[in-house]
């Protein structure tokens, strides 16, 4: 049974005045302490009033109590610290959840303020007819009486009952006003949260998922494949020798290398797949839906098409030749910790790059290898 507009609208009138209070408190407490007002500063803040991160808030309370000067650094430690994906995914569903209680209350407000403007001009109407009715009878002396012998009191009843509805769609119009504003600035913060989550969750330099994003896929498709009983299959992949290419062409060279391996990547996977950069020279893919075997033929996919790709400098020309990637492929088992699926991958990584890089080695054999060197 969905709820009545009235128990909505109390339901998102508390949210609102519960949660606006600690915005304030939180933006109040920044401005109190010098600290810069960004998305990922607030979110921190907005964690330590609200008291959802005590460890948080007993660092905070210590730092102030020591007049902690809050500068960048002190700052960025605070956020490496404590606005991991889990608090800055949460700060977000919760700004999220403010903008859409306020949203619904101003659609209540204008839809309330609309009846009582419409009701307010039919009162109107009415008794501009009952004036001139009572104007019309009091000229041919048919004035009605009441007991009493004085004049009919409907005219007066209606004119106090239209001044006072008057009154309240201007309060509506008022609040409507408020909430319309207060929505804007909740739906800009929203905006930029995500923003922030987004820049969080992507890897600088290459543009694709970083670590923290594809641990966070991870846990979730890990999760899917317990409910659906799906396979899932894991890539991991490393391009071989760059350590010796970065310090012999220079890492701006190493950076362009960096980004056109995950270019290659992305065009590779669908839409559910997620390819990451691990780490340095490292990469990652998630499969969902997908079977080890299955895996292992989009992994040869993959290397032969990063070897048909010619390292160009995009400075002077020069043709640096050709890169090759080792890649690991291991499968979920249901219910294992995934860091030892992680570690197959990497096991069955080391294991390519032992037996000559540039090869695609499964975890379920050592010796199943689908490309020889080349």
């Amino acid at each position: 049974m969905s709820k009545s507009p009235s128990a909505a609208i109390m339901n998102n009138s508390e949210e609102f005045r519960r949660t606006r209070p600690l915005a304030k408190a939180a933006l109040a407490a920044m401005l109190r302490h010098e600290v810069p007002p960004t998305p990922r500063n607030f979110a921190l803040w907005y964690a330590h009033v609200s008291g959802s991160a005590p460890e948080l808030s007993r660092t905070l309370d210590i730092l102030i109590a020591n007049k902690q000067v809050f500068d960048a650094e002190c700052n960025e430690g605070l956020l490496d610290r404590f606005l991991g994906p889990d608090l800055s995914l949460a700060a977000l569903e919760q700004t999220d959840r403010l903008q859409q209680a306020v949203a619904q209350l101003v659609g209540h407000v204008e839809a309330a303020s609309g009846t009582a403007r419409a009701y307010g001009q039919t009162l109107t109407d009415y008794s501009a007819r009952l004036g001139e009715a009572q104007r019309g009878e009091a000229q041919r002396g048919e004035v009605q009486r009441d007991e009493t012998g004085r004049g009919g009191k409907l005219p007066t009843i209606v004119a106090g009952l239209l001044a006072e509805t008057q009154r309240v769609a201007a309060r509506n119009e008022q609040l409507e006003s408020r909430l319309s504003q207060s929505s804007g600035e909740i739906k800009e913060l929203r905006q930029n949260l995500a923003a922030v989550r987004h820049e969080a969750m992507t890897d600088a330099l290459t543009g694709i998922a970083n670590r923290k994003s594809f641990e966070l896929t991870l846990r979730n498709a890990a999760r899917d494949a317990v409910e659906t009983g799906e396979p899932l299959a894991l890539l991991f992949i490393d391009i071989d020798r760059f350590k010796h290419f970065n310090d012999t062409y220079g890492h701006q060279l190493g950076d362009q290398v960096l980004r056109l391996v995950a270019r290659t990547l992305t065009d590779c996977v669908k839409g559910r797949d997620t390819a990451a950069r691990y780490g340095g020279e490292e990469f990652a893919i998630l499969l969902p839906q997908t079977r080890v075997v299955d895996a292992m033929r989009l992994a040869e996919q993959i290397r032969k098409t990063m070897m048909r790709c010619k390292i160009v400098s995009k400075t002077s020309g020069d043709d640096y030749g050709h890169i090759t990637l080792s890649i690991g492929v291991s499968g979920y088992v249901p219910g294992e910790k995934l860091t030892e699926m992680v570690r197959r991958a990497d096991a069955a990584l080391y294991r390519a790059k032992h037996k000559g890089r540039n090869q695609v080695v499964a975890e379920t054999d050592p010796e199943l290898s689908l490309a020889a060197p080349a």
